[in-house]
């Protein structure tokens, strides 16, 4: 009994210093499991709260234009988003809603800086950006959020050129974690010690796989959406399905001496 209630106060302990930051994508289209994952990811949030909610695009069908009602159905928390290829048509009215001056930028949240990326107008000058800030980020834990993935199993498949551009950088910059969508799935996939999420099922009808990637670790067909919790020296990142059952699970660590 005793070393159950020291397990339980530790775990207490670890969530007390921890972020919980939700994340969903390609999750604004009226579909039978967009309301569940919401009202999974609600859920959540009262059993333990949520700090914000990233989103890593598509967040509105078919043309970017907001739809509040869908916003009401997330948890009452601070929005994040990024921004894919359905909310181009519309993304002046998307920055103007979530109050953000551009579709790229950093959020600082505790032991985490995410660096949300615009996948659809990967410039130079945006590149010169995101080289300066990750630079400039003093973050435990730098993480990338961003619509089209960089690998993928998927339909659509990773995004070459976009790779070519980011990778290295993202390499050198000691990036851990890049999250995507795009494809309307769930994959884990890990290359050149980044893990690379593609957490696709928040709302979009859900798609299959082509072929698996050598870099490809876990691959579902199901709606999903993820819950990271970050220490200084540890970073957790758990997905769910609609149901609020964990389908993958993975935790990085901080290598020693850093």
């Amino acid at each position: 009994m005793r070393r159950v209630s020291w397990l339980l106060v530790f775990c207490l302990f670890l969530h007390a210093y921890a972020q919980r930051l939700a994340v969903i994508g390609d999750w604004g289209a009226e579909s039978p499991h967009r309301p569940l994952v919401a009202e999974a990811m609600r859920t959540q949030h009262q059993q333990l709260p949520l700090e914000a909610l990233l989103t890593v695009g598509d967040n509105f069908y078919p043309a970017g234009e907001p739809i509040l009602r869908y916003i009401a159905d997330l948890p009452p928390v601070p929005i994040y988003p990024a921004f894919g290829n359905h909310d181009g048509p519309a993304l002046g009215k998307q920055l103007e809603l979530f109050q953000v001056s551009r579709p790229y930028y950093t959020v600082r949240l505790g032991n985490l800086e995410v660096f949300v990326v615009y996948s659809e107008d990967f410039s130079q000058a945006q590149r010169r950006w995101l080289e300066a800030a990750l630079k400039a980020s003093q973050a435990p834990w730098k993480i990338v959020a961003l619509h089209r993935p960089l690998y993928s199993s998927g339909l659509h498949g990773g995004a070459r050129s976009l790779r070519q551009a980011l990778e290295p950088l993202l390499i050198r910059q000691r990036v851990a974690l890049v999250l995507a969508g795009h494809e309307h799935s769930y994959e884990r996939l890990e290359a050149h010690g980044i893990v690379h999420i593609v957490t696709g099922g928040g709302g979009a009808w859900l798609r299959g796989f082509l072929r698996a990637q050598p870099q490809s670790k876990v691959r579902l067909v199901s709606p999903n959406y993820l819950i990271l919790e970050a220490t200084q020296e540890r970073l957790r990142i758990t997905a769910y399905n609609e149901k609020n059952v964990v389908i993958d699970r993975v935790e990085l660590k901080k290598p020693s001496g850093e």
